[in-house]
């Protein structure tokens, strides 16, 4: 059937094949990058396609926004709505999981179609540029390149394949395997289908490959200056390893590599600052413990994540309507912050001394008060289901222009969690418990506790650590950043069902795996038997 596709096409060159010339071009192509300074747009292209394609079309915040709901940690405000896949129902094609799918490749098209440009020109199609050009600049726009094909490829990989296991055959076949441009018909329409070792070997090969060729920092005067605002560096490329590693269930490389990223970054990044300094920053500047972030900053061609607004508080400074994510009240209750969720509103003392709950998150109240009841100053859920006290994630749009607030992508913090649960699975309790303690006392507000995180018996040893209280930090300080399933399929454990009901699924259970877009299998001759 995909063959009937092309019937008009077929048509129209048999009508015209009798002109040998009809095909021909007149007028050879030229290549879009004259200059090294123009080789720069191939990455910066790349870039705006996946992080900052328009304000409501961000597929990097589609791919965060499903990979939300679909966790334990949060709840859903809108019941019955099927459409932001809270209930798993990763069977059923929507638009924006498909949109994650077609840019993702469209980013790897034009990826490949550069690398190819410069095979083509013998791997040096400027011959002519400084040593200082090939080094801090085609060099590292080639690390960019393979950076950002990686992170195409590990979007898709975290969407639409299934788990990796360790030991495992992984040999299921469900997306494209593109590393070369696709110069022929063949090529085009019979794409390779990669199984799941294999893409997962291409995003290995795309982050070493970057991570070997970029610089750890900008240097003024010597790289191009768009190059400064956000993009990824050496360091971002081994806290993607980390996480590709991670998914894996290789724990000691995923440890290896976020040690690089918290030892060896040479004092570019820290935490130093309170957690909401790398979500307030409007300007070029970013918190101290950003790895990688968006910039949104610029009101010209800034591309806020306007679809943050779907797990977050705030849209266009104040309280958004259709926020559909709140913390789940069983992980409430088991961090201490809320005794019973459902039917006592007290917030206690845990989540009070904790600046996470304090700077980055914000309280809601039941949308069933009377308005003749409401109290003064608080914001009262409109929705007459929210018929308790709801904590959501306050983390966007929270710049003194929130609309134009930068988004990170890579934060320090992570690097530390991740390097705790691997040190603890590698029986290294002490350096499991000295990674956390430093996360947990950033958190602390010494103020509200009445004394120092050290004195208080929340300080943890190699004798109180345990996997759950690791994982119960990650929960705190990376919630609704899209991080929680993927680091229960990293760690290759059963995925509690939050309030979706009892039990568990397991990691490898394909309501995690969405369904390849309908279109690409029609027209991918590869998906063939």
């Amino acid at each position: 059937m995909k063959k009937y596709i092309f019937f008009i096409f077929l048509l129209l060159w048999s009508a015209t094949s009798c002109k040998k010339d009809f095909f021909e071009l007149q007028r050879p192509p030229e290549s879009p990058w004259t200059t090294i300074t123009e080789f720069d747009r191939a990455a910066r292209g790349a870039y705006s396609r996946l992080f900052a394609l328009g304000d409501w079309g961000n597929v990097f915040n589609y791919w965060y926004l499903y990979k939300n709901a679909v966790g334990d940690d949060v709840d859903w405000s809108t019941p019955g709505d099927a459409a932001w896949g809270w209930y798993r129902d990763t069977e059923n094609n929507k638009d924006w999981v498909d949109a994650v799918f077609t840019t993702s490749y469209q980013v790897i098209a034009s990826i490949n179609d550069a690398m190819q440009f410069v095979e083509d020109n013998g791997g040096s199609p400027y011959p002519n540029i400084s040593s200082d050009d090939k080094i801090y600049n085609f060099d590292r726009i080639m690390g960019e390149l393979y950076f950002l094909r990686g992170y195409a490829y590990y979007m898709n990989a975290t969407l639409f394949v299934n788990a990796y296991v360790p030991g495992g055959a992984n040999d299921a076949k469900q997306i494209p395997l593109r590393t070369a441009a696709s110069t022929t018909y063949d090529l085009a329409v019979k794409s390779k289908i990669g199984t799941v070792q294999e893409i997962w070997d291409q995003i290995l090969s795309d982050f070493q490959k970057a991570h070997d060729l970029l610089p750890e920092r900008y240097i003024t005067g010597k790289m191009h200056a768009a190059y400064q605002a956000g993009r990824a560096n050496k360091f971002a490329a081994a806290a993607m390893l980390s996480r590709a590693y991670f998914a894996m269930g290789d724990y000691p490389h995923a440890a290896q590599y976020a040690g690089e990223v918290i030892d060896e970054n040479g004092g570019d990044y820290d935490l130093s600052e309170d957690p909401i300094s790398a979500f307030n920053k409007s300007t070029l500047d970013r918190g101290r413990e950003t790895i990688m972030y968006i910039p949104c900053y610029d009101k010209i061609v800034g591309r806020q994540n306007l679809h943050a607004s779907c797990f977050t508080n705030l849209f266009n400074g104040k309280p958004c309507d259709w926020t559909a994510t709140y913390f789940d009240p069983a992980v409430l209750q088991r961090l201490g912050w809320m005794t019973s969720p459902k039917a006592d509103t007290t917030i206690n003392l845990a989540a009070k001394r904790d600046k996470r709950f304090t700077q980055l998150m914000f309280v809601r109240e039941p949308g069933n008060i009377p308005p003749a009841q409401q109290l003064p100053g608080r914001y009262y859920d409109k929705r007459v289901n929210m018929e308790w006290r709801s904590i959501i994630s306050n983390k966007y749009y929270r710049g003194p222009e929130g609309n134009y607030t930068n988004v990170p992508q890579i934060r320090l913090a992570e690097m530390y969690l991740t390097r705790s649960i691997c040190l603890f699975l590698a029986d290294d309790k002490d350096g499991a418990a000295r990674d956390l303690n430093i996360v947990r006392k950033r958190a602390w507000d010494a103020g509200v506790a009445g004394m120092p995180y050290e004195s208080s018996a929340h300080y943890i040893t190699a004798s109180t650590i345990t996997e759950q209280i690791i994982s119960d930090e990650r929960v705190i300080e990376m919630f609704c950043e899209g991080d929680r399933i993927d680091y229960l399929r990293g760690l290759k454990v059963d995925v509690p069902n939050g309030d979706r009901g009892p039990g568990t699924v397991p990691y490898t259970d394909k309501g995690f795996v969405w369904n390849i877009p309908i279109n690409e299998k029609l027209l991918n001759e590869g998906y063939e038997p």
